[in-house]
């Protein structure tokens, strides 16, 4: 099966921001999901712009899946080429976001520890992965 590299690389820069400010919990503000995503799409050499604007254009409340939203449109809008063949040749972004998720524990706890289910995120970072992708 092919999965979506833009969602290993959206989970695996949500894990990677674990370690900076946020600690152990998602962003809960947001100011500091912004701020957040923001930081991730210019180590991806996107712009803060964009971030922002993926940020803003995100269908949900919670700042927490908002910043999910944003990982995921950077995971996707950092590479292209391997969002767009995902799309024809791969699962639904949700699933592969749940998988990729569910293989890590840091992921999982971190989710946990922010009140966010493994559903709630993985559905914030595919629609955040084919926004991107588009």
């Amino acid at each position: 099966m092919v999965e979506y590299a833009s969602i290993v690389s959206a989970v695996s820069f949500f894990v990677a921001s674990l370690s900076g400010a946020y600690g152990s919990l998602l962003p809960s503000t947001a100011a500091t999901a912004r701020a957040g995503a923001v930081s991730i799409a210019r180590s991806h050499n996107l712009s803060g712009a964009q971030a922002k604007t993926a940020y803003a254009k995100a269908p949900f409340k919670r700042p927490a899946l908002r910043y999910l939203y944003a990982v995921g449109f950077v995971g996707s809008a950092s590479n292209l080429a391997a969002c767009k063949a995902a799309q024809i040749l791969g699962p639904d972004p949700t699933s592969a976001a749940t998988q990729s998720l569910e293989a890590s524990p840091r992921a999982v706890a971190t989710l946990r520890a922010s009140h966010v289910t493994i559903a709630e995120a993985a559905s914030a970072i595919g629609k955040g992965t084919t926004a991107g992708c588009g």
